[in-house]
């Protein structure tokens, strides 16, 4: 069916690499929770659609309606002469109330939207689905195209298949404009107003449509044992240790299908299996003692990657010190392990603690996320004032914003909170614009009125 299409030459890699997915809540790697919305976005280890334990995205829905929960990626570049396959496993739990939304953005250069439909025209909400699942409590995939903009097919190929292969049902496809640049793909709970019924998503895929991307088959896990293409080997790292464990990281690994385990070798004998997470504690370890350490990556098939880089380890001798040095080279000092100043603990995920105050000229954060321009894009979902208030009135903070039970509890990031601060900022622009409005539309009728009476008095007089 796709013999029709141009033929693209793009290697085949997966452009929504999952593998960032971690435990935990809010936005992660190039994965930002819908509307910056932490509480509605929770990552949790479950079982996913082929029966295997990964890390899933739960989107919770609050009962206030609109966004519930999902994800909005970071904009990719596109090329016209391609078709891209977006795909995503989707389930839903206890109620059908609100809707599933899977589908993408497409910008031009100056962020507007610009995708069309089939026929050419335009749609500023290309979503391949905006409706119920068929059924709860059952796993489908999400298959949807975007074609390029010289294409001119009128044949729809998207479709939500069940587990077995069966087509559920049929989904739409879109096009790119010619001024398109830039795509990123999304996946939405939207307008719950029970808060009931959460959406469990897993191993969404990018691919460019050139006969090597997995087929559907694949992604379903019926194709017989087809996949023989192993994972790329990932990058090691170790990140802290003590005098009996050491804790261990790494990234990079990719898969035609997709990444679903990982293996921990230590001085080359298999140490644990693992599910598709991203970081690991070597635990029972001796004191003072050095060990080598490598892992492999894991698919849905049973392929093991190569091995990775070797890292080692050497434990804390059991009086706290040693085991760790510094090292200098071009007058940079450098160390293997965690930092903790006026405090014994590192909180796991961070490589420095500091208990007390710390003073410095500037401090710059990268953030990879969206900078809250989207705020002014065309089709923002600007919350009205009543819905502010009774935010306000419900929850004692505003929309998107950390409680104070929140931050006392888990702190505030400098770069996130800069990045909400200034989405209120620009929210509250575009409501002072609208006053603006509002305001010389009333002083306009206002002189009308004047006028009117005004006349009405002259012609009384006369």
């Amino acid at each position: 069916m796709l013999s029709a299409f141009s033929t693209l030459t793009f290697g085949q890699t997966n452009l929504l690499d999952a593998s960032t997915w971690t435990a935990g809540t809010g936005s992660v790697g190039s994965f930002n929770a819908y509307q910056n919305d932490a509480s509605e976005n929770e990552r949790i280890s479950g079982s996913d659609a082929l029966g295997g334990t990964s890390i899933i995205w739960k989107a919770i829905p609050s009962g206030n309606g609109g966004q519930d929960g999902g994800w909005r990626g970071t904009f990719i570049n596109i090329d016209h002469t391609k078709t891209y396959r977006f795909t995503v496993w989707m389930k839903k739990t206890i109620s059908h109330d609100g809707y599933e939304l899977f589908g993408f953005e497409a910008h031009d250069g100056s962020a507007q939207d610009t995708s069309l439909n089939l026929d050419g025209s335009a749609d500023g909400s290309p979503w391949f689905n905006e409706a119920d699942l068929p059924a709860l409590d059952t796993w489908y995939l999400m298959v949807g195209f975007a074609h390029g903009s010289n294409e001119t097919t009128t044949t729809h190929l998207g479709a939500i298949y069940a587990t077995d292969g069966t087509v559920a049902r049929s989904l739409l496809d879109y096009k790119f404009a010619a001024t398109t640049v830039t795509m990123r793909e999304e996946a939405v709970l939207w307008g719950n107003d029970t808060g009931n019924g959460e959406l469990y998503l897993w191993n969404p895929t990018l691919y460019e449509v050139n006969g090597q991307e997995p087929t559907v088959q694949d992604l379903l896990g019926l194709s017989g044992g087809s996949d023989t293409q192993a994972p790329t080997a990932p990058t090691l790292s170790s990140i802290g240790q003590t005098d009996s464990t050491a804790d261990l990281s790494w990234t990079g690994a990719t898969d035609n299908t997709a990444v679903t385990g990982y293996k921990i070798y230590k001085d080359g004998v298999l140490e644990a299996t693992l599910g598709n997470v991203s970081t690991h504690q070597v635990t029972g370890l001796t004191a003072g003692t050095s060990y080598n350490f490598t892992a492999t990556a894991l698919d849905a098939a049973g392929n093991e990657s190569p091995v990775s880089n070797a890292v080692s380890v050497t434990t804390n001798s059991s009086g706290g010190g040693g085991g760790t040095i510094w090292n200098e080279a071009n007058s940079v000092a450098s160390y293997t392990g965690n930092v903790a100043v006026g405090t014994g603990t590192v909180p796991n995920g961070y490589q420095m603690a500091i208990d007390g105050k710390l003073i410095t000229e500037e401090v710059k954060v990268q953030l990879s996320g969206d900078w809250p321009d989207y705020v002014f894009a065309q089709f923002y979902d600007l919350p009205t004032l009543e819905e502010v208030e009774q935010h306000i009135n419900e929850k004692g903070h505003l929309i998107n914003m950390p409680s104070a039970s929140e931050v006392e509890a888990n702190g505030i990031e400098l770069g996130e909170m800069n990045k909400l601060l200034l989405e209120k900022i620009e929210e509250l622009t575009l409501y002072i614009l609208q006053q603006e409005q509002d305001q010389k539309r009333l002083h306009k009728n206002l002189e009308a009125l004047q006028k009117e009476v005004s006349q009405m008095r002259t012609k009384d007089k006369s």
